[in-house]
């Protein structure tokens, strides 16, 4: 028997040679990031098979030569030829002593270093390797399969005979080679997704060995700290220190009951591994997983999309035609991984954004400058420049056509063909952003700065939108370009050395100021004209009328003048007594008057000496002809 269990540990070492060597090339060909991680555990373990199945080689001749040195001291016939022999003549036994004390601390002390060093590179390794190839995911599946199941054959038999026979340097071989067959297994799983096209799950998978690794490096690091101050008992079983227990765990879930029944049994001092309850769990686990498992699985034919969402049936990756465009609501299919059903939010806008990318902590301020970025990133685009600035280089001028602006443009879209949308371009999100983006290059450089900056923005947007909608139908993306705005156009912020923001403020500032003023001094020069032109005319207009009124006076005064001389001639006394009462009565119109009457006159004049209480008709002032009014 111990032939055999040396040549078991044989196998193993050997299996876990071939089986890395098998699948780092594998890895290498299908581009597998857990083929990848999962070699430096075949390295690891046949390292462990190859150290054990040694240690295993020096007991067994150490046990052949306690046998032999048995059998000839039976033999011996008294002589002092075999008297006093000792463990001075145990050969064997010494060597062995000696592997134990200095090789076995050393080879942990290197598996450790060879563990974190692993953990290090796979960290960066990982970050940077490239999607698996589907095309040899079938291949890679097959061979993981192949491995996985002879290494799990090899390991079962290999952990049954250390189990039962007690055999304790065969279990950390059979332990990494059962974990061997689970490594194969996963990544059997691995190139499942990546056939099904989600080659991320691969890189998931790759961290979590990765964990595991890292994990492994600390128990290790723990057993060398423990296997220094250990208590050295004479003839007790000491447990191998490169022998990792969560690697055997891993190995072999199985001894997780073995282990909870002895914590359990521990706890609560009585045999609980031995209740009904604890034995149906242990016989019928697997079965119930099964049975979960079996179920979940079954679930995964019920499908059930919300209202925004259409979706597409797909057989073994191909199309179901025969099914059309699954709308809102449950629907039966076959369950995975043959039938897949892509969800697509046909009735909710998507958006994406050309030329910034939003922070969350900016947008709560209610006030942006131009000097102050907006974003967390921001992208300057050419821009065509009407007026042309000489730039003097080298002794020569040159104009500069174009400048550079901050551009943020949100673009809003719906899908209105689902099929062409998933099916005539691999990655449709990402065409529909270039085609945006490129149509905004080409756009932004056919038009004037200022312009775009003031009042051509509302054109600007319906001319963006209609060339992003004319090129995404002539890829047949089945879109619908819903909005394009036109949401900042600002010069670049610049830096303390080259605030750009800040010198063309100044600069519009300046030329708003320069067109202020020309607009004050135009306004002044219409308002001057007309002025001077109505003074113009008011004044001959005044002149005309005080010529007429002149001319009408006169003429009056010589009509009233010949109306007098008719009067003096008809009545000569009346009128000339007439004229003297009328200018008496204008002179003394403001004066109380005294009248004194003479005895010697005959005359018989009629004077009213009431004083007026207000002016009559006649009391109204007429201004002298030679004065014009001043109305």
């Amino acid at each position: 028997m111990e032939r055999n269990v040396s040549k078991n540990g044989l196998l193993n070492w050997m299996a876990l040679l071939g089986a890395g060597a098998a699948i780092a090339v594998l890895a290498k060909s299908s581009g597998s990031a857990t083929g990848e991680v999962g070699v430096i555990y075949f390295a690891i373990g046949f390292m462990v098979s190859l150290v054990s199945w040694f240690q295993m080689h020096l007991e067994s001749r150490e046990e052949t030569e306690r046998l032999e040195m048995g059998e000839l001291a039976k033999s011996r016939t008294g002589t002092a030829l075999f008297e006093g022999s000792s463990d001075d003549t145990m050969l064997a036994k010494k060597a062995r002593q000696q592997f134990e004390k200095w090789a076995v601390p050393a080879f942990t002390i290197i598996l450790l270093i060879i563990q974190v060093m692993a953990v290090w590179w796979y960290y960066d390794r990982i970050t940077k390797m490239e999607p698996p190839t589907s095309s040899q995911s079938l291949f890679a599946l097959a061979m993981f399969a192949a491995l996985g199941l002879v290494l799990f054959l090899l390991g079962t038999y290999s952990s049954k005979l250390a189990r039962y026979e007690g055999h304790r340097l065969l279990r950390p071989g059979s332990s990494v080679t059962l974990l061997g067959a689970m490594i194969c297994a996963v990544g059997a799983v691995a190139e499942v997704f990546d056939y099904l096209g989600y080659p991320k799950y691969d890189r998931w998978i790759a961290w979590v060995l990765v964990a595991i690794l890292a994990l492994v490096a600390f128990e290790t690091l723990f057993a060398l700290v423990f296997e220094v101050f250990r208590p050295r008992v004479k003839g007790k079983e000491v447990r191998l220190v490169y022998e990792s227990r969560l690697i055997g765990l891993l190995g072999s879930p199985g001894g997780l009951f073995s282990t909870a029944a002895q914590a359990l049994d521990y706890q609560f001092g009585f045999k609980v591994s031995d209740t009904w309850f604890f034995q149906f769990l242990h016989e019928r686990l697997g079965r119930l997983l099964l049975f979960w498992a079996g179920l979940f699985w079954a679930s995964t034919s019920l499908v059930f999309l919300e209202p925004p969402e259409q979706g597409l049936l797909e057989r073994f990756g191909n199309p179901v035609v025969s099914r059309g465009i699954l709308e809102p609501g449950w629907h039966l299919k076959l369950p995975w991984p043959m039938d897949a059903v892509h969800r697509y939010p046909v009735r909710s806008l998507q958006s994406f954004n050309i030329g910034f990318e939003p922070d969350p902590t900016k947008e709560k301020e209610r006030t942006l400058l131009w000097t102050v970025p907006h974003y967390k990133t921001e992208v300057h685009m050419l821009v065509a420049s009407r007026e042309q600035t000489p730039v003097i280089e080298g002794g020569t001028q040159q104009a500069v056509p174009v400048n550079f602006l901050a551009v943020s443009i949100p673009v809003q879209f719906t899908i209105n063909d689902v099929r062409a949308w998933a099916y005539n371009h691999s990655g449709p999100s990402e065409l529909l952003e270039r085609i945006a983006n490129r149509e905004v290059v080409r756009y932004l450089v056919s038009v004037d700065m200022l312009k775009i900056m003031g009042e051509g923005r509302l054109q600007a947007a319906e001319e963006m939108t209609k060339r992003i909608q004319n090129v995404a139908d002539q890829h047949k993306l089945g879109v619908s370009i819903a909005f394009v705005g036109v949401q900042d156009f600002h010069p670049p912020p610049g830096d303390k050395d080259r605030p750009v923001a800040a010198a063309f403020e100044k600069e519009v500032g300046a030329l708003a100021q320069k067109e202020a003023l020309i607009l004050e001094a135009e306004g002044d020069l219409a308002e001057a004209i007309p002025r001077a032109t109505a003074e113009s005319l008011k004044r001959v207009n005044d002149s005309k009328a005080a010529s007429a009124i002149k001319v009408e006076l006169a003429l009056g005064e010589a009509d009233q003048f010949e109306a007098q001389r008719k009067a003096n001639a008809a009545a000569p006394t009346m009128y000339r007594a007439r004229t003297q009462l009328e200018t008496l009565s204008r002179a003394m119109a403001k004066a109380r008057k005294y009248v004194i009457a003479s005895t010697n006159e005959h005359r018989v004049m009629q004077i009213d000496l009431q004083e007026k209480i207000r002016d009559d008709l006649l009391d109204v002032k007429i201004d002298s002809p030679d004065k014009p009014s001043e109305k």
